[in-house]
């Protein structure tokens, strides 16, 4: 684990007008209105990484959702917006690349977000989103790289460093007391310690490089959303640059991802 100098508690940056990126949902659950995108082709969302490809998955209940969604639409700037309609809820997934500053104030690294929004038509009896790095070359080696409320899996080579990370299990209990991301009813279903080992629901890991979010049911009309961030940087012990990059706080991103929309 690296040390975390995170100033950052619920994933909140508030926007000029003092609300924040989604106080402005529309009531139909929808991430962003739709009505002026260009429609693009359907395809898996995947993340070329000099270590791999980052891909997702979803699981509502027990039906795991394929990898290409029904729908997608560009953003001007060139981010993707997809969606999965089932019976049960509709699933989006806003990605796309976004230039953000380092931390330190050095070189900015190559960078992904991913926000996943689930808003929920019908009851859904559980929740699982995932992220994992695949086709890892054979000098590679990954593994866990949490840090404080940050839950992460890294790559690294001699070469590159390649991490993968969202918010950790203590950070989703505040993010559901606070009932702005996640449905209020789940902090008392998250382990608000990030004890994982202690309840079905929290993150969990996979060798070489996988992380998942298993998370509570939904009711009828409640709304989920996640952000999964993708970065990579030369590798360097003294600046993990892209392990501190993927530590973005939700409205960041989506501020980020649709500009100019």
């Amino acid at each position: 684990m690296r040390p975390s100098d995170r100033t950052r508690v619920l994933g909140v940056r508030t926007c000029r007008t003092g609300r924040t990126a989604f106080d402005t949902d529309p009531d139909d659950g929808r991430m962003l209105p739709t009505d002026h995108l260009e429609r693009a082709d359907s395809r898996p969302a995947v993340i070329d990484t000099p270590l791999g490809i980052v891909g997702f998955s979803v699981t509502l209940g027990g039906e795991v959702l394929p990898a290409a969604p029904d729908t997608v639409w560009r953003l001007p700037n060139g981010a993707r917006l997809q969606r999965w309609r089932r019976d049960s809820a509709t699933v989006d997934l806003l990605i796309g690349s976004i230039d953000m500053p380092a931390w330190d104030g050095g070189a900015a690294v190559p960078m992904w977000a991913a926000i996943w929004q689930v808003s929920a038509r019908a009851a859904v009896p559980g929740l699982i989103v995932a992220a994992e790095v695949t086709d890892l070359p054979a000098d590679a080696r990954g593994g866990p790289d949490s840090g404080e409320c940050l839950a992460a899996v890294s790559v690294e080579n001699e070469r590159f460093m390649v991490s993968v990370g969202g918010a950790d299990t203590e950070l989703l209990a505040m993010q559901a007391a606070d009932g702005r991301l996640l449905p209020a009813d789940w902090a008392d279903l998250l382990p608000a310690d990030g004890d994982d080992s202690v309840s079905e629901y929290g993150v969990r890991y996979h060798d070489p490089a996988r992380v998942a979010w298993h998370l509570p049911a939904l009711a009828t009309s409640e709304i989920a959303r996640l952000c999964i961030a993708t970065a990579w940087c030369p590798r360097d012990d003294d600046r993990p640059a892209a392990w501190f990059a993927v530590d973005i706080p939700l409205d960041t991103a989506y501020l980020h991802l649709t500009a100019g929309h």
